[in-house]
């Protein structure tokens, strides 16, 4: 039974590392490393990035694997084994069963056709009579075809061969209350419904009507097909019937436990189908004697499956239980609250099992590939995402790995962030959006060199490495671009439009610069690649240039500042390299500004609007006296040679040092 509810960060990581619960599946030996990685603007991405799916399992991972049970099965379990090992705290008892279940097998339907099918030398017979009255409408063979269609007050019209039913001048007959029966099953025959495309052997079937907009008529019909507990398992087409005895009556067990638990706590009258259960995976694959034909020589396994365990159940503390149940579990079933949210459910708690590994189970592990544009237009249909910016799988993850519901507080489900906003997701949501089989995956994006960047890589010779994101324009969440940018997984490549050219940075240059603001900030865009030797690193930007050594790490100097410290001899010079950012200070009066430098300091003069140099002795002993609150004031000149010393002026004097060393103030005017 495979029901339907009612209803990362994108960071230049290339993987997930697995966690405690991921190991523990065999899943493991799967690539579910995944973390979509790296920062998506606006723009579109490269014809080559590929997203890769990697995953488990086939359904919603709750309750019993039907693959597990096969495998458990084929090493010597027995359903009690097996469906105890799934249903945790369960128990298998014998219970009296209902008369019969109604089975839906159509509704919002605008006319339902029917035939009558021979079985053996039967005449292949079936009658129209209105339910709760003896009087026939009419009988016919398989030559007959029966169309059946609503009136617009409740009633029903009968088309024999396409000619309307008369009945005593009456052409419209039963009403929401009283349904239209056919019956067949007395004449030894079936009855074939033409939009099933499948033949039903037991009980009868019913057409009723009920109120709705969507068909012409303002009524709408449905189809439901009466019959006992028995007769419904055997046309179970939830797995083949050549498999071990031990897993088709774990199946017909399950089975039998699922629509029993819906005959108790919903009723035989869900709407609008008018039934206990619905005929697909909503409730369970009812696919009627197709499941006979379709068995061949393994019919009688199924049927002895069937019979065997004939009103056995599953109960939980003397209650049926909810039997849910999937195809495969991936290797670790789910605790249900992980899934689709609720309260925990005792006897639906994760396991392990391994069985589901099993050689005949195709989807124990499998993989998904799209291109970006597929991946993002996915999400976009179900979320409303617009472009798709980011992505990432939530932690913590459920006790199998698989991705669970969002859990506010905590964590849990998927962060999607796009031009429209952002959505927060389950793992199940998420599961439907892009088509996978199960929430046990993991995402991850293979990127090629874009275009632009081609070139240069190759000229590189591959150094920037992997690439991890594809190329975007630059500044992010701007209408101005002034470029475009990817990054690898040894640093970024950018495309500076206005100079034509495309630059590589790296490493704690590259981390100075982000740290900044990256193109935002007031440095703007990269203008070069990272020079320098070994002592020390450089790059230039608009606005700018970010140093970096070992001892002062990476910081930027722009604007007049960097004018100043150019025009002194940048690194080279007496200043040496910056150790700081401009900082503004209470010794520095009337929004004065400070940058530290290893050999000294660069002043703004607030009343001038100039930049200033002070290095050696004059600096150090300028900050110890107070800097500009000082009798000195604020500087007017960088130093400057004089004779064989250096002179600096201030706004209230001066200081010298001469060729021997030996600093004289004079700031007392």
């Amino acid at each position: 039974m495979k029901l339907s509810p009612e209803v990362n960060d994108w960071g230049l990581n290339s993987s997930l590392r697995h966690d405690r619960s991921m190991r523990r599946s065999t899943l493991a030996a799967l690539l579910v490393t995944a973390l979509i990685g790296g920062i998506f603007s606006s723009g579109v991405a490269d014809a080559g990035t590929e997203v890769t799916i990697t995953g488990g399992g086939w359904g919603h991972g709750m309750g019993m694997s039907q693959y597990g049970a096969l495998g458990r099965a084929l090493h010597g379990r027995n359903d009690n084994q097996i469906l105890t090992h799934y249903y945790t705290g369960a128990h298998i008892r014998t219970v009296r069963m209902p008369r019969h279940i109604r089975v839906g097998l159509l509704q919002d339907q605008s006319a339902i056709e029917v035939s009558s099918v021979p079985v053996g030398s039967s005449s292949g017979e079936g009658e129209f009579r209105v339910a709760g009255r003896r009087r026939r409408l009419g009988r016919g063979g398989p030559t007959v075809t029966w169309r059946v269609e609503p009136g617009s007050t409740g009633g029903m019209h009968l088309y024999r061969n396409d000619v309307p039913v008369i009945k005593h001048g009456n052409s419209v007959f039963g009403d929401s209350q009283h349904p239209l029966l056919f019956i067949y099953h007395k004449y030894g025959s079936m009855v074939h419904v033409v939009d099933k495309s499948n033949n039903y052997r037991y009980g009868r079937v019913q057409f009723g009507t009920y109120p709705s907009t969507s068909c012409a008529a303002g009524f709408c019909l449905r189809l439901v097909d009466r019959q006992s507990m028995q007769e419904y398992l055997y046309g179970l087409g939830e797995v083949p019937s050549s498999w071990p005895r031990a897993a088709l009556q774990s199946q017909a067990i399950a089975g039998r436990t699922y629509a029993y638990e819906k005959v108790k706590t919903s009723g035989q009258h869900r709407y609008p189908c008018d039934c206990a259960v619905y005929d697909s995976t909503i409730d369970q694959a009812y696919i009627g004697d197709a499941k006979r034909t379709g068995s061949g020589i393994y019919w009688k396994d199924w049927k002895h499956a069937v019979k065997s365990t004939n009103a056995q159940v599953l109960l939980h503390k003397a209650q049926p239980i909810q039997a849910l149940y999937m195809s495969s579990s991936g290797g670790y079933t789910e605790n249900n609250e992980n899934v689709w949210g609720g309260a925990p459910v005792s006897y639906l708690r994760g396991v392990s099992d391994r069985p589901d590994k099993v050689a005949a189970n195709p989807n124990h592990s499998w993989t998904v590939t799209m291109t970006w544009n597929e991946f993002e237009a996915k999400l976009n249909s179900s979320f409303n995402i617009g472009t798709l910016d980011r992505f990432r799988l939530v932690k913590p993850f459920g006790v199998s790995g698989r991705v669970t519901v969002v859990k506010p507080g905590i964590g849990g489900g998927v962060r999607i962030r796009g031009s429209n906003g952002v959505v927060r997701a389950s793992g199940w949501s998420v599961h439907s959006a892009l088509g996978l089989r199960d929430t046990l995956f993991r995402v991850h994006v293979t990127y090629t060199v874009a275009h632009r960047f081609a070139a240069r890589y190759k000229r590189l010779q591959r150094a920037p490495g992997k690439p991890l994101s594809r190329a975007y324009p630059v500044p992010t969440r701007s209408r101005h671009h002034l470029g475009k940018a990817q990054n690898f997984r040894h640093g970024r490549m950018t495309w500076n439009a206005a100079l034509g050219k495309v630059l590589w940075q790296w490493g704690p240059i590259l981390r100075g610069y982000d740290g900044n603001g990256r193109e935002k900030s007031s440095l703007g865009m990269p203008s070069s690649d990272i020079w320098g030797g070994k002592s020390y690193k450089g790059a230039r930007y608009s606005h700018g240039n970010i140093y970096w050594s070992k001892q002062t790490g990476a910081q930027a100097v722009r604007g007049s500042f960097l004018k100043t410290y150019a025009h002194n001899g940048g690194p080279g010079g007496p200043l040496s390299l910056p150790e700081g950012p401009r900082r503004s200070s209470t010794r520095l009066p009337h929004h004065g500004v400070r940058q530290l430098f290893a050999g000294g300091a660069l002043y703004l003069n607030p009343m001038k609007g100039r930049v200033y140099a002070l290095w050696g002795l004059v600096a150090q002993h300028y900050r110890k006296i107070g800097q500009a609150t000082s009798k000195c004031g604020y500087p007017t000149s960088s130093m400057t040679p004089i004779g064989n010393g250096l002179i600096a002026t201030f706004q209230n004097g001066r200081m010298r040092l001469s060729g021997q060393g030996r600093l004289s103030v004079d700031c007392s005017y």
